[in-house]
């Protein structure tokens, strides 16, 4: 097995990077080939009680340093400081995070910023996020201690594939070689994913993605069955519909009216 799919137990718990937990699925902006389908999906947010029952589970089997609250847009989430409420009492991480494009973040109150350790927001070419925006983003940052990262997203990686790959050499090496199976280790309705786009393509193709994650649940069991799950040496039948996060870039740009998935045909 190679090295960099191996995972270590600290305190009996896998310890990771990350843990992403997507509170909602729709967003403020069409971005082309996003990864998490938001354009193309239905609003949906989780609810706060949901969340808390996840991670309650997660937590005796998880070690991740990053709990990233993300979208969609999380700032629509019309309970949002309940979800925050939710991360932070979970104590499963040892920085709970939130993912934006920061249009909203002017309209959040005090404890919204007081609640947070870090933020990360995505900086897009159209539309450009104000300076008015951003100076206001840097002083309430200031004032509370709260950690960002600036992420430039002049392009998106094209993932989507036209058809379904029915190569199963195919599908292992984007298994193989994608680093999202790393970096971007998600909980959803009950489920621990290796990457969020099980659970999008669940809903954007209405099929049951749980064969593709694990089962939260109490037995001891679950750090095990989490290990050996993230270093499968197999692809996820998910797989199948993606092209993985080392396919090839394009400009970012926001979808027409009426525009569909961006795929790639191979």
């Amino acid at each position: 097995m190679n090295d960099k799919h191996l995972y270590s137990l600290v305190d009996g718990r896998v310890r990771t990077r990350s843990l992403e937990s997507h509170i909602v699925d729709h967003c403020n902006l069409r971005c082309a080939a996003c990864c998490s389908l938001s354009p193309h999906l239905p609003k949906w947010e989780v609810d706060p009680a949901a969340l808390a029952e996840e991670l309650r589970l997660a937590r005796p089997a998880l070690a991740p340093t990053w709990l990233k609250l993300v979208g969609g847009e999380p700032l629509l989430h019309s309970r949002l400081l309940e979800c925050i409420a939710v991360a932070k009492a979970a104590d499963i991480a040892e920085i709970v995070s939130l993912t934006t494009n920061g249009f909203l973040l002017p309209r959040q109150p005090d404890e919204f910023w007081e609640a947070l350790d870090a933020m990360t927001i995505s900086l897009y070419p159209q539309p450009a996020l104000p300076r008015a925006t951003i100076d206001h983003i840097m002083a309430k940052a200031e004032q509370f201690n709260v950690r960002l990262n600036w992420k430039k997203q002049d392009s998106f990686v094209q993932m989507d594939r036209d058809e379904p790959c029915t190569d199963e050499a195919e599908n292992t090496t984007v298994w193989d070689t994608c680093w999202l199976r790393h970096r971007c280790h998600m909980i959803r309705d009950g489920h621990f994913y290796a990457c969020t786009r099980p659970a999008h393509f669940g809903s954007f193709f209405d099929q049951d993605p749980r064969e593709n994650g694990v089962r939260l649940h109490e037995d001891l069991s679950l750090a095990g069955e989490i290990k050996t799950y993230l270093e499968r040496p197999e692809p996820l039948s998910s797989c199948a519909h993606c092209l993985g996060g080392s396919a090839r870039e394009a400009p970012h740009r926001q979808l027409m009216p009426g525009e569909g998935r961006t795929l790639v045909t191979t």
